[in-house]
Order: C-alpha cells, then sequence, then structure tokens
C-alpha cells in the first residue's frame, strides 16, 4: 500500500476516535476540553488527512466531478465539520451538543464506507 494512503486511512480512524472522544468530554462539559492539546492535535491530524486525501486526488487523478462517491465524501466532509461546531462550539445546550456528537458520528461512519466501497450509496 502507498504511503500517502497509509497516511491517509490511519489519519481517518485517529479523526474519528477524536471525534468521539471529543464528543464525549463535551457532552460532560468536561473542563479537560479546554487543554491545548484537545485544541491542536485534531486540527494536526485532520490537516494529515486532508493533505493526504487530496496528494491521493491530484496524484491517481481522482476528481469529483467524475468519481461520484468523492463528490459525495467531500459533501459529507462539510456536514461532519459542521456537526463538530455544533458539538463543540455552537453547543450551548446538552441537545445541540448530542446533536453534534450522533450526528458527526453518523456522518463519519458513512464516510469511512463510501471510501470503502467506492459508492455514493454504500448500504445497496
Amino acid at each position: 500500500m502507498d504511503i500517502v494512503k497509509i497516511i491517509h486511512v490511519y489519519s481517518a480512524y485517529i479523526t474519528g476516535l477524536g471525534y468521539l472522544f471529543r464528543g464525549i468530554l463535551a457532552v460532560m462539559q468536561h473542563p479537560a476540553l479546554d487543554r491545548r492539546a484537545l485544541k491542536t492535535i485534531p486540527h494536526i491530524v485532520d490537516t494529515c488527512l486532508f493533505a493526504s486525501g487530496l496528494t491521493m486526488m491530484f496524484t491517481w487523478a481522482l476528481w469529483p466531478s467524475s468519481n461520484p462517491w468523492l463528490l459525495a465524501k467531500l459533501i459529507a466532509l462539510l456536514l461532519y465539520i459542521g456537526c463538530g461546531l455544533l458539538m463543540l462550539r455552537w453547543g450551548n445546550t446538552s441537545r445541540n451538543r448530542w446533536l453534534g456528537l450522533v450526528g458527526g458520528m453518523m456522518v463519519y461512519i458513512y464516510i469511512v464506507l463510501v471510501a470503502h466501497g467506492k459508492s455514493a450509496l454504500p448500504i445497496t
């Protein structure tokens, strides 16, 4: 397997676990969320994930316009980011934090299924 793909896959799993961990802390309103490491490390991991994804896209000439599954992943990524914002920044109520956590994890699972199946509708 290509080193860039390995970085991408591991970054994807690490970001999912990190999202779940920070989501649990957000729902609990745990003060650890204010620690610098919990604010910085996800950005580093997500940068590796995004950079490796772009590298693969350009190296393998996979364009969202000709690969519906890739377009679906990119659209889902925007929704995933929105759920993270709802959970961590705009989550002024327990309901919003839960919605961000559950919604983000559902979108994350969808993105992983799309990546593995190379289909915008992974469950058929």
